[in-house]
């Protein structure tokens, strides 16, 4: 009886491996339409339904089908946008270069510009509610708002390396990732940083969390990276796709969007689950 036990164990081992094997995953992610060519570099999705991604020469497309079909908006800016974070399916704010920050309250049907204070790059942006907000900058800077975006003040990074992308879960938890390795994390709204070294040399450009553990990062080539112990460890995905993602966007544990070259977007409905584990050291 021990044996057959064992047997079987062993058997439930070996399907499971067989099943995490090879390229399987990849169809976890599936291609959607966008409609354009044009680089995109950030996608927000508010619930599972309805989202909006961002990126060159001021592109602005809105879904409100889960991503089977893409409109574009008029953004009234040509700077590219580098992100996007809404707070619900009316209000939100895309920043982008030369410290574009729009801002919009019915759904995209109108932006409006904001004063960053910056004539940097605004390279990621998340937003917990009407009022609290961070922006990062491929300077180092961090930008933080109380009031909307009517007025923005620096905070204290610790580093000078490329800040590429944020993502606050509340308005005291927040993950900011960039390059050089670079992951920093809050648990008091930005006021200190606490910075993780990553033990892989991927730029990483976008990073979405749902909640204080699950986690999903995105780089160069179409790398995808999840945690679901706060950033202690990392899984590599496989996305199937060579190009590379520059945003991504998780309603839920398992409802997720990223986006990148070429107008390219990818969706999964369970997870995207693992098969390489990667850690990160702090």
């Amino acid at each position: 009886m021990d044996s057959k036990r064992v047997l079987l164990r062993l058997i439930i081992i070996t399907l499971l491996l067989l099943a995490t094997s090879g390229n399987s995953y990849a169809q976890t992610w599936s291609v959607q339409t966008s409609g354009t060519s044009n680089q995109l570099r950030g996608v927000f999705f508010t619930d599972a339904i309805n989202g909006t991604a961002v990126g060159a020469s001021g592109t602005i497309l809105r879904t409100t089908n889960g991503g089977t079909n893409w409109t574009s908006q008029t953004s009234g800016t040509v700077n590219t946008l580098y992100s996007v974070s809404f707070i619900d399916v009316n209000n939100g704010t895309a920043v982008g270069a030369s410290g574009t920050i729009l801002r919009t309250t019915d759904g995209g049907t109108n932006w409006t510009s904001q004063v960053s204070g910056t004539t940097d790059q605004l390279r990621g942006v998340s937003f917990t509610d009407t009022n609290n907000g961070t922006a990062v900058t491929p300077t180092g800077k961090i930008l933080r708002t109380t009031d909307g975006g009517t007025n923005w003040t620096f905070q204290t990074s610790g580093t000078t390396n490329p800040l590429l992308s944020v993502s606050f879960t509340d308005d005291y938890r927040g993950t900011i990732v960039g390059q050089s390795r670079t992951i920093l994390g809050t648990a008091d709204g930005g006021t200190t940083w606490t910075s993780q070294i990553s033990e892989t040399v991927i730029p990483l450009y976008g990073v979405s969390f749902t909640d204080a553990n699950n986690g999903t990062t995105v780089g160069i080539p179409g790398i995808i990276l999840r945690t679901t112990d706060g950033g202690t460890t990392w899984t590599s995905q496989t996305s199937g796709i060579a190009n590379s993602l520059y945003g991504v966007s998780f309603t839920d544990a398992n409802n997720g969007t990223a986006v990148g070259d070429g107008g390219t977007i990818l969706r999964t409905t369970d997870g995207a689950l693992p098969v390489e584990l990667i850690s990160f050291s702090s």
